[in-house]
């Protein structure tokens, strides 16, 4: 018999059960069923997280987890689910407990993202009846040559990023090129700083655009290692939207691939919402092409007679 539990704090052997299962799954799928942020609060990282074991039998058949957080001022759930095979019988029991612990800290929006999707109309979150909420494009291309050299305009400057100098003006561009936008809007010193901890972070590869000691966008690029091969990522590339218009923003995409390819990346990946027609074809001209796609569902649930508001944990966006 199927059986959940639902807990923010897991044995290490339970933990290392369910790292196995998402490695499992991310083979399968050819994607990780977490987001890095996700994945980063299993392993023990970060906090304001919520998970949901489920076991058949005393076997460990799936998991769900559920983050806590608020942006732009808006508290948010958002959920993912590691589901061998996208079963029915384990993802719906895990979306009753998921939809279940949402009810209790005071109901509201529910964020659920499928990764590596072939239909949007066919996962597990469909079928219970969630909305398409938007749909992620995972580009890529070959880096096995240099790109072009960026043009820049005659006043503008590249330089490396400072922790701690640079902090504010980072967050006042980010903020700007990202108002309103769910993950990456209203960043705060706390959302920098959890960013920085990432075992990958080097300030280095923050490049910063600037004229006259003011930034006007910034390129954050992202180098990992996946079977033994460095792989790129334009991690976020933000744009002052007082500069748009002077092709800072393809000279600062084309700024960070060549960065990428000096530190020995020879494939370049990145995300883009589709409905941001004018990013992708920005990046579909200078060789990304789609890869997979990752899609956000959203479901409204009711409070719970017994919500208790303040339950979510502290912390995570």
């Amino acid at each position: 018999m199927l059986r959940t539990e639902t807990t923010s704090t897991l044995p290490p052997t339970v933990r290392s059960e369910v790292l196995a299962l998402v490695e499992e799954v991310a083979r399968a799928r050819g994607g990780c069923p977490l987001d890095e942020h996700k994945h980063r609060q299993l392993r023990g990282e970060l906090g304001g997280w919520t998970g949901i074991v489920a076991r058949d039998d005393g076997r460990l058949a799936g998991y769900a987890h559920l983050r806590w957080g608020r942006r732009c001022g808006v508290p948010r759930a958002t959920a993912e689910l590691v589901v061998p095979g996208d079963d029915d019988r384990v993802a719906q029991p895990l979306l009753d407990a998921v939809e279940a612990a949402v009810a209790r800290a005071g109901g509201g929006t529910l964020y659920a993202w499928a990764h590596a999707v072939e239909d949007p109309g066919a996962s597990p979150l469909a079928r219970r009846g969630y909305a398409v909420q938007r749909v992620l494009a995972q580009m890529a291309r070959p880096l096995d040559v240099p790109p072009p050299a960026p043009d820049w305009p005659p006043d503008v400057t590249l330089r490396p990023y400072r922790p701690g100098p640079d902090d504010d003006e980072l967050l006042r561009v980010n903020n700007a090129a990202f108002a309103g936008h769910p993950e990456q809007g209203g960043w705060d010193r706390d959302d920098l700083a959890a960013e920085r901890a990432a075992a990958w972070f080097d300030p280095d590869d923050v490049l910063l655009a600037e004229a006259d000691g003011r930034l006007l966008g910034f390129h954050w690029t992202k180098r990992t290692v996946e079977d033994g091969t460095p792989v790129g990522e334009v991690h976020v590339l933000g744009l002052d939207p007082a500069a748009q218009g002077r092709g800072l923003g393809r000279a600062l995409l084309r700024a960070g691939l060549l960065h990428l390819h000096r530190r020995g990346c020879r494939r370049v990946v990145l995300y883009v919402d589709l409905a941001q027609a004018a990013a992708v074809r920005l990046y579909s001209s200078e060789g990304f092409a789609i890869a997979r796609r990752e899609v956000c569902y959203e479901h409204a649930v009711p409070a719970a007679p017994d919500a208790t508001p303040s339950a979510p944990p502290a912390g995570g966006g």
